[in-house]
């Protein structure tokens, strides 16, 4: 009796290939008909954001022997810190100036001094002008400070760094949030002896209803784009009120985000 031994080889091999489709194929249904294994995680972002921008307070005051001197010395020294200021390239539509006088009284009348026993005539008129300045950029910052400074009647009341482009660093503070949830999961994974699977849901803090992320962005690794209408929770520094900040130091803002990320596992 003769036997092909390549027909039952063959034969064999087949049997062979489809048992194992048919054990892989059993194991791929019994993954997806299994519950889903999940885990959340809290991913934090942090940066330190360079401040673009400027507002300084400045306050000139003078005090003179008649209200008409005191407003005229008050003007002069205002328009020659203006001009200096537009010296250096800064526009006039950024320089604000308000005035306020104290009152003169006259003493015309003696019944005010019986109505008033502690009535004093002002003797010294003074005329004050505020002025607010914003810089952007702020490279000639230590100019502004130095012109100020050269006039006796002019003092810096606050100076307050602030941020122009803030969505920039917002946006990174989110990728860096999502990027430490990612890498928390991973992590998680790896001891578990398991993948990581679907980006399920992310929670903002700040607006606990979770969001459904659309099929594209579970599956991307470019955690910077995701859905802009996610609130962000940031703090910013508090306003720089150091009078006698006469050369400038380079101020931060710190920027922070925050998510809960629960992705699948399997």
């Amino acid at each position: 009796m003769y036997i092909d031994f390549k027909k039952v080889f063959f034969v064999v091999i087949l049997l062979l290939i489809g048992a194992g489709i048919g054990v892989a194929g059993i194991k791929l249904i019994q993954r997806y008909q299994a519950p889903k294994q999940t885990v959340s995680v809290v991913g934090t972002g942090e940066v330190d954001a360079v401040t673009d921008q400027v507002t300084i307070g400045v306050q000139i005051k003078t005090v003179s022997t008649t209200y008409e001197k005191a407003q005229e010395e008050n003007k002069k020294d205002v328009e020659k810190l203006k001009s200096g200021l537009t010296k250096l390239g800064i526009p006039e539509s950024r320089i604000t100036t308000s005035s306020f006088s104290q009152p003169v009284f006259r003493n015309e009348s003696p019944s005010i001094d019986l109505m008033m026993p502690n009535y004093r005539p002002n003797t010294t008129p003074t005329v004050t002008t505020s002025i607010s300045l914003v810089l952007d950029p702020i490279k000639n910052v230590e100019k502004v400070f130095e012109i100020i400074s050269k006039n006796s009647n002019a003092q810096i009341t606050n100076t307050y760094y602030s941020l122009k482009n803030r969505k920039t660093w917002e946006s990174k503070a989110k990728e860096d949030a999502l990027k430490d949830a990612r890498s928390q999961v991973e992590s998680i994974a790896k001891i578990n002896r398991l993948r990581v699977g679907k980006l399920l849901t992310i929670e903002d803090p700040n607006n606990p209803k979770p969001y459904p992320m659309a099929i594209k962005a579970m599956d991307s690794q470019s955690v910077g784009a995701e859905d802009q209408s996610v609130s962000m929770r940031n703090e910013s520094s508090s306003p720089q009120e150091e009078i006698n900040n006469i050369y400038y130091n380079e101020q931060t803002v710190k920027i922070t985000s925050s998510y809960t990320a629960t992705y699948e596992l399997y």
